[in-house]
């Protein structure tokens, strides 16, 4: 029985390696990121970073309602996966035309299901599904066709329990992250082999004794930060200034990114509750993603007794080491100017993941569009590509009020 386990889990992470992406990445040096240093200026257009934007309207069934918010958006190939809002863990593939595909919708307790998706991956031949269940301590795999997913094999996971899991690229290796629920977990950072041992672990230095209990739920989830940019796959822990990728040949953890917080990242102490936050001046960095070219990252600032709260969100050039700033509105959203099409903002949402594949990803509603593209805003805008600003009207023409939110898909510069 145990020779019949082991085979399994081998087959199964073998057959989520990712394949390489055309998006590259360079290891060669670390790159250094001042936290707090002033931008170059403040990037207020899409067109400053973007060279292309699409707009994908999503085939409107029955069966694949999105719902008010999405979690998670993976493009893998030609195909685009979204994580649905809502308590029964949807995942829903459409192609990359829009056109929907199929859905898992697997809630339950049973072998074949999971309680809800804590987090999900793609094999890069679109062949596997990897689902992290963390209520259940189950990962579950299940298999790709052209007419759905079918349950392949349940794996179940010790304490304490990963939150983020990602495949290596061109390994048989998984990388899992771990929320720091109590402050005394002997690892937040693991990758494990194809049987489930682990072979790397980067032991917690940030401990502390949990003071008052209602400190850090949230935010442990929110710290977790875990990304995969070209073949690599990076994270950063909830009181490090340091991103670390995944070194597939030897299995360790390899500084990536080291931001120069000057001192003032919110520390395991304060977490804890042994320690005040800094007036004014404790950082915390809530989200991270990369493109071949770019580095978007968001932090925030305290303002303790005030009880403010500040959001800001940066871009960095890694090919100039220049940094520029984005305006964060009062809904700690991001929202750009489509002057390439002459469509509605762009919005960035820094507590979702959508960036998959080099690309950025963000929604509007049909009604949204329709209306928008009848305005004088968008009659009167200059834009850069005409003939998109024409297929976009007719697409918001074609469109009914009651119908998928429309995909927008912007390319970064590279």
């Amino acid at each position: 029985m145990r020779t019949k386990l082991l085979i399994l889990v081998i087959i199964f992470f073998y057959s989520c390696g990712r394949k390489s992406t055309n998006e590259t990445s360079n290891t060669d040096s670390v790159i250094k990121i001042d936290l707090l240093s002033e931008p170059e200026s403040t990037v207020k257009v899409l067109s400053d970073f973007v060279e292309n934007i699409e707009y994908i309207p999503l085939q409107t069934t029955e069966s694949s309602l999105i719902g008010p918010f999405t979690l998670k958006i993976l493009n893998i190939d030609n195909r685009i996966y979204i994580q649905n809002s809502g308590l029964e863990g949807e995942i829903l593939c459409f192609d990359i035309n829009g056109k929907f595909l199929f859905k898992i919708s697997n809630k339950g307790r049973g072998p074949e299901e999971y309680d809800f998706v804590t987090d999900f991956d793609i094999s890069s031949d679109n062949k596997i599904l990897t689902i992290l269940s963390s209520s259940t301590r189950k990962l579950v795999a299940y298999g790709i066709s052209e007419n759905g997913f079918t349950f392949q094999r349940s794996i179940t996971l010790k304490e304490p329990v990963p939150w983020r899991v990602s495949l290596v690229p061109e390994t048989d290796k998984a990388f899992m992250a771990i929320p720091a629920w109590l402050g005394t977990e002997p690892t937040l950072s693991l990758s494990i082999n194809a049987v489930g041992d682990t072979i790397h672990l980067k032991p917690n230095c940030y401990k502390f004794n949990k003071i008052q209990s209602s400190q850090g739920g949230s935010r442990s989830i929110e710290g977790l930060l875990a990304y995969t940019t070209g073949d690599f796959v990076c994270f950063k822990e909830e009181f490090s200034d340091t991103v670390f990728y995944v070194d597939a040949k030897n299995s360790s953890f390899r500084p990536r990114i080291i931001f120069d917080t000057h001192g003032t990242l919110f520390t395991p102490k304060m977490k804890g509750g042994s320690e005040k936050m800094k007036n004014n001046s404790t950082t915390y960095i809530p989200k991270i993603f990369e493109t071949s070219k770019y580095v978007f990252y968001w932090y925030y600032t305290v303002i303790v007794e005030q009880r403010i709260v500040n959001l800001y969100g940066f871009l960095f050039d890694k090919k100039t080491n220049t940094k520029y700033k984005f305006d964060v509105g009062e809904d700690r959203k991001i929202k750009l100017k489509d002057d390439l099409s002459g469509g509605p903002d762009f919005i960035l949402e820094f507590r979702e993941n959508r960036c998959s594949n080099g690309r950025l990803f963000s929604f509007v509603e049909a009604l949204t569009l329709k209306k928008y593209v009848d305005s004088e805003n968008f009659k009167n805008a200059l834009v850069r590509d005409p003939k998109k600003k024409n297929e976009l009207k007719k697409l918001a023409d074609s469109l009914e009020e009651t119908d998928n939110p429309v995909l927008i898909v912007v390319t970064p510069k590279e």
